[in-house]
């Protein structure tokens, strides 16, 4: 062997080596960093923040990598009592991109998911496709979809969620209904089953009115049938949307002073229009009875107020109502802006 040919092995046993370090670097994935609110891990609080992994049972952590095929991994760790293991969920660049969004625009998420129940049901399905395929490892061998992703439990779902997730659509469309179903019923008992029947002459004491008399059947079938059907028919509606809106929403803590004060304050409105209604209504039975002094010679006790009755107690939980969801939105915006300053600060 010559002196060169000697001089040269040490050389090209070094490009060796260097080129298989090259290559053993260009095969370790490399963390692809969501954003600044999340940094390079997602944890459970975050997940929960940003409606990330739903259905992932045991969710502890979580980092997006990249792998040199090229291909997007989800490597996520799974707490299982007092041992965890991790799992990959393939992700496509639109799927990320999607993720950077939730990440990136929080708020107005959570504002679409709250309003709009077909938000949530797409959302629902993006995750759904993502996590119902998991993997054993980078490799690509599948992993068991039962022992990985599941859905989250109902009762966990109606603690982690806004009012509105399970039964806050039933209680408010009963509620106008009801209220609805009141009045129509009221107007069309009334002027359905009460009738003219004679004028009394003025006397001394009293001037000259008008008589009046009930069908019963007529009044209190038009009235309790209407109210009824209202009542069923917004119960109904309210539990459509509340299946609609079922979703898995931050948990944030939220104060309570704006909502206990507007409810107050709506509760005062509420019961002052509630009284009106109940006074205009019931004195004249919904404009068929014509003068203070007319009377229904066979409603001596005034039972058909009952209907009128009901509606300015309607109408007086309804102003209640809207003075707690209006001081609820403050109650939550607050809570979210102080959330996203202790973000801000690291905390």
């Amino acid at each position: 062997m010559s002196a060169v040919d000697s001089a040269r092995r040490p050389v090209f046993l070094m490009a060796l080596l260097l080129a298989a370090i090259a290559l053993a670097a260009g095969q370790e994935p490399t963390v692809i960093r969501m954003s600044d609110a999340v940094g390079d891990t997602i944890d459970r609080a975050e997940r929960d923040s940003f409606h990330l992994f739903p259905n992932t049972a045991g969710f502890q952590h979580a980092a997006i990598v990249e792998l040199p095929k090229p291909e997007i991994l989800a490597d996520v760790t799974l707490a299982e009592g007092d041992s965890a293991r991790r799992v990959f969920l393939r992700l496509m660049p639109s799927q990320l991109e999607r993720i950077r969004f939730l990440v990136d625009n929080r708020d107005f998420v959570a504002a679409q998911l709250r309003a709009d129940s077909s938000a949530a049901r797409t959302l629902a399905s993006f995750w759904q496709a993502i996590e119902e395929h998991p993997l054993r490892s980078m490799a690509g061998e599948p992993a068991d979809a039962r022992d990985i992703a599941q859905p989250i439990p109902r009762e966990n779902a109606a603690s982690e969620s806004s009012p509105s997730a399970n039964s806050e659509n039933r209680y408010l469309y009963s509620l106008h209904g009801a209220t609805l179903g009141s009045i129509a019923g009221g107007c069309i008992g009334s002027h359905a089953g009460i009738t003219y029947t004679r004028t009394e002459e003025a006397s001394c004491l009293f001037p000259a009115y008008d008589v009046y008399t009930l069908d019963p059947s007529i009044f209190w079938g038009a009235s309790c049938g209407i109210t009824a059907l209202g009542t069923g028919v917004g119960y109904a509606l309210g539990a459509k949307y509340d299946r609609d809106q079922a979703t898995s929403m931050a948990q944030l803590k939220e104060g309570t002073s704006w909502r206990a004060g507007m409810a107050v304050g709506g509760l005062i409105a509420g019961a002052a229009l509630g009284f009106g209604t109940f006074i205009m209504t019931a004195s004249t039975r919904y404009g068929v009875l014509q003068d203070f002094f007319d009377e229904i010679e066979n409603d001596e006790n005034d039972w058909t107020v009952v209907p009128m009755a009901f509606t300015g107690l309607c109408i007086t939980v309804e102003g209640a109502t809207i003075g707690y969801r209006i001081g609820r939105a403050i109650d939550r915006r607050e809570a979210e802006e102080a959330e996203a300053r202790r973000r801000a600060l690291g905390r």
